[in-house]
């Protein structure tokens, strides 16, 4: 699992390396769904967040880089957006399981949510996609 996530590369923008991380984990949350649904019911939170640690180490690298090229908020903890990330990642499984969620749409569903959620207030939140990656379209 991690090797999958340490491929990913960060060092572009950090909304276009944020989407392509979260597409990356989807994939690996995806795969594992019957685990995740089974450590939640059964590992205490600590737990949880302990095993998130590594990924949640490269997300607060990400923010933190972000909110210094002012694409990311600042009003928020980078710990709170952090959560929010693992928390609608985590919401998809369950949507999913409801029958209210396919797998192959939940990517983009969060992908979607996170933009909103992480960008600045006043700011336009960038659409996924072909023509919305561009610098100049994150930065308007």
């Amino acid at each position: 699992m991690s090797e999958a996530l340490d491929a990913v590369d960060l060092s572009e923008d950090p909304l276009v390396a944020l989407a392509r991380y979260v597409e990356v984990s989807w994939h690996l949350v995806d795969q594992a769904r019957a685990l995740l649904v089974a450590a939640q019911r059964e590992l205490p939170a600590g737990r949880i967040r302990e095993l998130h640690s590594g990924p949640a180490a490269r997300v607060e690298t990400l923010v933190a880089r972000g909110r210094a090229e002012g694409v990311v908020r600042t009003d928020l903890p980078i710990a709170w957006l952090v959560n929010v990330l693992h928390s609608v990642m985590h919401s998809a499984v369950d949507e999913i399981h409801a029958g209210r969620l396919t797998s192959d749409h939940a990517a983009a569903h969060i992908t979607a949510t996170v933009l909103a959620a992480f960008t600045p207030p006043g700011k336009p939140v960038p659409e996924p996609g072909a023509g919305a990656w561009h610098r100049s379209a994150l930065r308007r």
